[in-house]
């Protein structure tokens, strides 16, 4: 009669437990930021290069632990693509180099406590003129098509630090972003293996 007592106690404990924990879950949330990818187009001899932008993103949570996420991001290059070619021993003019990045996957957070970690896995598309940019320019032709889609997806994780029930810091998401684009007009298909930052404010709202 104790032992079912006991179990009737850890088994209550357990569901109070749960309980609590479902009602800290927002039901959607929505990140925005900064973030910058450091890119490695596969087009010799250019090794990599950096773009800088942001974006956000929009969270539905199904679950006390699993959310479906929507990422959208924009980047540009500064000088430093234009510096690479240059140095390498090409006219590279005004190039420019331009990258925007369409994902959804799902999300799993733990949602209590202050600090609140996340990892994620998302599939999608890019869109980019960078890498026809830097093959016309390398090649001294005009028949790579300026703008090309891509297959990209992306792994990684990051930190929300909770400011209020509403608003939570991101200092710090990371993850592997993989593009693989093949250049309109050229018979050029390439895998590159990216790094992405990303770093802003997540906002919730609702709850379960």
């Amino acid at each position: 009669m104790k032992n079912q007592k006991w179990i009737i106690c850890v088994l209550f404990v357990l569901a109070a437990s749960l309980v609590t924990f479902a009602q800290d879950v927002p039901k959607f949330e929505v990140p925005v930021g900064f973030s910058f990818v450091n890119v490695h187009p596969d087009l010799s001899p250019i090794t990599s290069f950096n773009v800088f932008g942001g974006g956000g993103g929009f969270v539905y949570n199904i679950g006390p632990v699993i959310g479906i996420k929507a990422d959208f991001n924009g980047y540009t290059q500064g000088s430093g693509l234009k510096d690479k070619l240059t140095s390498a021993g090409y006219t590279a003019g005004n190039i420019q180099g331009n990258v925007f990045t369409y994902m959804f996957g799902p999300q799993f957070k733990k949602h209590s406590g202050k600090l609140q970690p996340f990892v994620e896995g998302l599939f999608g598309a890019a869109h980019s003129n960078a890498y026809a940019n830097i093959y016309n320019t390398i090649h001294g032709t005009t028949s790579a098509s300026s703008n090309n889609n891509a297959f990209a997806m992306e792994f990684g994780g990051g930190l929300d630090f909770a400011l209020t029930k509403h608003i939570q810091a991101r200092p710090v998401e990371v993850d592997y972003l993989y593009t693989r684009f093949g250049l309109n007009g050229t018979s050029y298909t390439g895998a590159q293996n990216n790094f992405k930052y990303f770093a802003g404010v997540n906002f919730t709202f609702g709850g379960q």
